[in-house]
């Protein structure tokens, strides 16, 4: 009987097997690789905080600041007025009221020394009830503070001014005229130079007399550095 005769496996085929072997392995390889990725990916992005979205300004009725300066003739909605004495600024964008006292004052002598008491205009109460001798010399208290008005919706061009921009500004003496003040107010102060007195003659004050006087800043022309918000031009 012939014998049968071993079939050999030529190189090239074994090559071609090892190839696909090899290839397959790389196949699995690849897909977990990318399988660990996702995976990790996943785990940060699930750990990552989400960033806050910036809120749309058409959406909130906002608009960025931008940084100007303006330069025109302002204009006013309506004058500044002191309510409580009835006083109106005509042509001015901020009336200020300032309100002194004809007031006793202790100075005394340092070691304990004698005290000596004399009478002035003082802006500010002065406190009597820490003097050393207060009896006789008792201050009332003030029936006006000073403050500040300003006029309704400052204009300047097309924006809206805040008053506070103003406020750097030179002021001038606004001089009240007796006929302007209402008559409640005409019974109470004295006209003496634009400037009102209360509780006695101008000329010989007593003590809780007061005096009353304003400045204003002028409706005129006027050069703003400022912070623009849509249409309005606020202080920075």
């Amino acid at each position: 009987m012939a014998r049968r005769r071993k079939q050999r496996i030529s190189p090239r085929r074994i090559g071609v097997f090892v190839a696909l072997i090899l290839l397959g392995f790389g196949a699995i390889w690849t897909w977990q690789h990318r399988a660990r990725v996702r995976s990790v990916m996943s785990t940060v992005n699930a750990e990552l905080p989400v960033p806050a979205r910036a809120p749309d300004a058409s959406q909130s009725g906002t608009s960025a600041a931008m940084p100007v300066r303006v330069a025109g003739k302002l204009s006013l909605k309506h004058a500044p007025r002191d309510a409580q004495l009835g006083v109106v600024a005509v042509d001015a964008a901020v009336l200020v009221r300032s309100v002194e006292m004809y007031q006793w004052h202790e100075r005394c002598e340092l070691g304990g020394g004698a005290c000596a008491y004399a009478a002035s205009w003082s802006q500010g109460h002065v406190d009597s009830t820490k003097f050393r001798e207060p009896k006789g010399h008792e201050n009332p208290p003030l029936p006006f503070a000073d403050a500040r008005f300003a006029a309704g919706e400052i204009r300047l061009g097309d924006v809206v001014v805040d008053p506070k921009l103003l406020e750097t500004l030179p002021m001038q003496d606004y001089s009240v005229k007796a006929g302007a003040l209402p008559p409640n107010m005409a019974a109470t102060f004295n006209v003496v130079d634009g400037v009102l007195y209360a509780g006695g003659d101008a000329a010989h004050p007593q003590i809780g007399s007061v005096r009353v006087r304003y400045r204003i800043v002028p409706a005129g022309a006027v050069d703003l550095a400022g912070v623009k918000r849509g249409n309005k031009l606020e202080a920075q």
